[in-house]
């Protein structure tokens, strides 16, 4: 009688806490929320009485749903602030790129080269720390030089030339809304340089350990495989031929290009194994880790995808360290808050949206997907062997005795193969509806083809890294015998996108409305294991947000 009262109570606390708490992940849905309100104020200059509303509702289905309600007048403090602070730092990012000064005309500039884009007739070479006619300005210059000028000129070269200067700061583009522009300050674009004089360098760490590692890759490999390396650990895609690059993004792979969580992770992965016998104290470790991190972070760029993986590998780390359970939704939040709070534009980057819903994505359907598949295989090898074949179970261990047998060899490796399917498949999942509004076409062979990069990635990423430092400190002289066998290994690799054309297999001309998008996103919340409710209720809202979602494109 009393298990089954006590059951009951348990049912009772389940069902009625139907989503749990998560402080940080609150604070970051506020503060997107007001970043969203300042996007339709500012930039699309529509009624934002909807989304204050909804922002106004959610404290009030957190307090219902939580069954500690005492705490909820601080929280619901925070999560105003949040709102608040959201909506004014985009208007802030936002008017500080629109009110930034205006030059057009011919100019003095004085430059410092921190980026350095390969193209067929020259190049494009990007400035910071400009003065221009002797006045100091934020902000990035980019200038497009020939093949002389753009080899000539170094990384960290502090560079003074007269050019054709002109301002760009409008918001909206050609492609949508200038998040990344707007995040990065480019607001100027120079042509017809001359007197160009290189007057000493301005050390920049990140810039300086950058353009080693390109010259190096550039130097001891063949141009092509030098492009391909280059995009690979840097995420400058610059020097990839465009029909190659075009063809890699119709396989849907190209996030192999952007530097991102599978590179951080394998990076992650590299550290810990070389302190795999624990001899240096735990403290000193996580210094060194997060050090390693944050500096590949910066010769990356710090782009938004980097950030959020540092931050989620080293809040894994802490919590791993210090024996705390780990929150991986927390962790994505933590990350999000950070990079949003700096950079609010990026929330409408491609780029930050595909990085935070292919991780999300991961976090809420790759344990439900891998259950699934292992209900299906296991069952199905079950019904086989002893309906089919008609072979004895063996009795089951019994557990109080402790004789439960480990994990055969094969289940093991089953296990693993589920979990990279349910991996990639949940990730491709959370970034579809982004890829195809984004990109107007959705890759056939994606799956497929993530099931064959994704692994030579994580395995030859830290290896192709650890050659290309070394080879940015050897001579130039032995550089082509220093890259031979990754530069063999890289054009093997590449070799499908140059027999293959991709392009047949994708699907577009799908009309993607933003309801149907909503009924997507909340029928695959349906079905994750955050939800504490009946199966029966999770799968009939699935069906139904499910079913609109067809619906909505077949109208």
């Amino acid at each position: 009688m009393k298990n089954q009262e006590g059951a009951k109570t348990l049912q009772e606390q389940t069902i009625g806490r139907m989503i749990n708490f998560r402080p940080i992940f609150c604070i970051a849905l506020f503060l997107i929320c007001g970043i969203w309100v300042g996007y339709a104020r500012l930039v699309d200059e529509k009624s934002v009485w909807l989304p204050v509303s909804i922002a106004l509702l959610l404290p009030v289905l957190i307090v219902l749903c939580s069954k500690h309600k005492n705490r909820f007048i601080a929280y619901m403090v925070v999560f105003y602030l949040s709102f608040f602070v959201g909506m004014t730092s985009f208007s802030a990012a936002v008017f500080s790129y629109r009110d930034a000064p205006v030059y057009n005309g011919e100019y003095l500039v004085t430059g410092t080269v921190v980026e350095k884009n390969v193209a067929p007739s020259g190049g494009e070479i990007v400035f910071t720390n400009l003065e221009i006619d002797g006045e100091s300005v934020k902000g990035y210059l980019s200038c497009n030089l020939s093949e002389g000028y753009f080899t000539s000129l170094e990384f960290c070269d502090r560079v003074q030339f007269r050019l054709t200067l002109s301002t760009n700061t409008k918001t909206v583009g050609k492609y949508g809304f200038r998040a990344e522009a707007i995040a990065d300050l480019r607001l100027y674009e120079g042509s017809n340089l001359q007197e160009i004089n290189v007057q000493g360098v301005e050390f920049r760490l990140g810039a300086y350990i950058r353009g080693r590692i390109q010259n190096a890759l550039y130097t001891g490999m063949s141009e092509e495989n030098a492009a391909v390396a280059t995009a690979i650990l840097l995420g400058n895609t610059s020097g990839i031929e465009a029909g190659f690059l075009e063809n890699v993004r119709y396989g849907g792979v190209a996030h192999i290009f952007a530097v991102s969580g599978l590179h951080i992770g394998a990076v992650f992965a590299f550290c810990l194994w070389l302190f795999r016998r624990k001899r240096v104290p735990a403290p000193i470790r996580f210094v060194v880790i997060a050090t390693i991190l944050f500096l590949y972070g910066g010769v990356c760029g710090y782009s938004a995808s980097v950030v959020r993986a540092v931050i989620t590998c080293l809040v894994l780390y802490g919590c791993t360290l210090l024996g705390v359970k780990y929150d991986g939704l927390e962790s994505l939040s933590l990350a999000a808050c950070l990079v949003f709070l700096f950079y609010p534009t990026l929330l409408f980057g491609v780029g930050a949206q595909l990085s935070f819903s292919a991780c999300l994505g991961i976090l809420l359907l790759a344990r439900p997907l891998q259950k699934f598949f292992g209900g299906c295989v296991y069952g199905l090898n079950n019904w086989m062997r002893y309906t089919v074949c008609k072979q004895t179970k063996p009795a089951p261990p019994n557990v109080f005795k402790g004789n439960t047998p480990p994990p055969s060899l094969p289940k093991q490796a089953v296990d693993k193969v589920l979990s990279f399917l349910a991996v990639s498949i949940a990730a491709q999942l959370g970034t579809m509806p982004i890829t195809y509004l984004s990109f107007g076409y959705l890759s056939v062979a994606s799956l497929l083809l993530n099931c064959i990069y994704v692994p030579l990635i994580t395995i030859g990423f830290s290896p192709l890294l650890l050659f290309a430092v070394v080879g940015a400190i050897l001579p130039t002289s032995v550089l082509p015998a220093w890259f031979y066998l990754p530069n063999l290994l890289l054009g093997a690799s590449t070799l499908l996108f140059h027999v293959l054309d991709f392009s047949s297999g994708i699907v577009q001309s799908v009309q993607l409305r933003g309801a149907g998008v909503v009924c997507y996103y909340a029928a695959l919340f349906a079905i994750t294991d955050k939800i504490n409710a009946p199966k029966w209720l999770k799968g009939g809202a699935a069906v139904m947000f499910a079913a609109c979602f067809v619906l909505s494109l077949c109208i």
